[in-house]
């Protein structure tokens, strides 16, 4: 959830734990701006949304912000070296320049290994936000080189009442789908389980959930990496959920928990 990533990373400001490379999964880019608002805002707890900096950030134009499109259909090396090129410049306002990438999915070859040295060694005094929405198409050594967030799904219709078939699976339980539709649906629903779980459990010392429920008590047993492959696999899996054999899939998805 929104509020769960925003307040990840307060906890992160606070601690001065802020990395530098992020990639964000999901469709809800509104989330990332508004993390870029929450580091660069000198409000003490968040982000007031009304001063300077963040109507301009708001509006993609603040001068030590610089956001990346495709052209077309895809992200070019030109302009990834115009990207490179503005962290060289000196800061105009903020303690941080920001660099973000919108739909990296369409980066070229050729501007993702441009753009692999800078993630590799990012300038000092930067943030760059990756985001995509899927992780099918990006090289594995960016995805390897950022931590991942994944964002609020903007899906209409998630049937919450899977959720219990979801608890079932994760306990041992064998399942079987005959409707494709209802298949995509608990895919969804283990997602967000796995998704609420990796945003939680980051925040916690000790990177314990509390024991408050049957999600945390399950989610306790996996270490912050596993969760983060369990739901990159997951998610791959849900990109061809129209065509994958469907108990299969179940399979697969059992092998890795």
């Amino acid at each position: 959830m929104r509020e769960d990533i925003l307040n990840y990373f307060k906890i992160l400001e606070k601690r001065e734990l802020l990395g530098t490379s992020y990639l964000f999964v999901g469709e809800d880019e509104g989330t990332v701006v508004d993390v870029v608002k929450l580091i660069s805002c000198n409000e003490e707890l968040s982000f007031c949304g009304q001063c300077w900096d963040c109507k301009r950030i708001e509006d993609g134009n603040h001068p030590d912000l610089h956001v990346i499109l495709p052209e077309g259909l895809s992200i070019k090396i030109d302009s990834i070296r115009e990207g490179i090129r503005f962290f060289s410049l000196k800061s105009f306002r903020l303690k941080k320049k920001i660099l973000i990438i919108k739909d990296a999915q369409t980066l070229t070859p050729a501007a993702a290994n441009a753009f692999l040295k800078t993630l590799e060694e990012p300038p000092k005094n930067s943030f760059i936000a990756i985001s995509t929405s899927k992780l099918e198409g990006l090289l594995p050594t960016i995805i390897s080189r950022c931590r991942k967030i994944f964002l609020p799904f903007k899906e209409k219709e998630v049937d919450r009442s899977l959720e219990d078939s979801v608890f079932s699976f994760l306990k041992g339980q064998d399942l079987r789908f005959a409707d494709r539709k209802k298949f995509s649906s608990f895919l969804w629903a283990l997602i967000m389980v796995f998704r609420d779980g990796l945003i939680s459990k980051s925040g916690w010392i000790n990177n314990q959930l509390p024991q408050g429920g049957e999600r945390e008590i399950i989610l306790n047993s996996y270490e912050i990496e596993e969760i983060d492959s369990i739901l990159k696999d997951i998610l791959k899996i849900y990109e061809v959920a129209k065509s994958i054999n469907m108990n299969l899939a179940l399979n697969l998805i059992r092998l890795k928990l």
